[in-house]
């Protein structure tokens, strides 16, 4: 058991954020539902293998020369209201990525999940800056299409490593 892992209180069936642990196997909690801080046994609490992911709000990234913010956002945010996991804003240019909460009912490996929704934001944003976003309209909406951007999000790692195993990398 580490700082960052969530782990279940078994006898209530709840997750949390191991903060601390002391020398006399103590566990101090945050619960991921509610936020408040708990202290367990140890022998009370079971691994689930899933981390919280702690990403750095405020990062800057290029896209085709435009420089577009990570921004990190709680559920109480306005924009949080469309329903989506990430989002790109092309005109603030910032690119807004829920911070996942582990519960029941989400993916185990959320450090995993949030960089690939990352990836999908970017990709719209280099849509957006490369003029593709506006002109699709013709085509059906075809660079505003999620299936696309999330095959290109979801593929860009074994393409990247496709392209450096080719030498063509950049």
């Amino acid at each position: 058991m580490h700082i960052g892992e969530i782990v279940n209180i078994k006898r209530i069936n709840l997750l949390g954020e191991v903060l601390a642990i002391d020398d006399m196997d103590r566990v101090t909690l945050r619960l991921t539902e509610s936020g408040l801080k708990v202290i367990a046994e140890i022998g009370d609490l079971s691994e689930t293998g899933s981390n919280q992911p702690q990403r750095e709000s405020g990062k800057t990234v290029n896209i085709l020369g435009t420089i577009y913010k990570i921004l990190i956002v709680e559920e109480e945010d306005y924009r949080k209201g469309n329903g989506a996991d990430g989002w790109c804003d092309p005109h603030a240019k910032e690119l807004l990525i829920y911070n996942f909460k582990q519960d029941i009912q989400s993916v185990k490996d959320l450090v995993a999940y949030q960089k690939e929704v990352l990836r999908h934001e970017i990709i719209h944003a280099f849509l957006y800056e490369s003029g593709l976003w506006g002109s699709s309209e013709n085509s059906t909406h075809w660079a505003l299409n999620e299936e696309m951007v999330d095959w290109i999000a979801i593929q860009e790692p074994k393409l990247h490593k496709a392209f450096k195993e080719a030498g063509c990398d950049g």
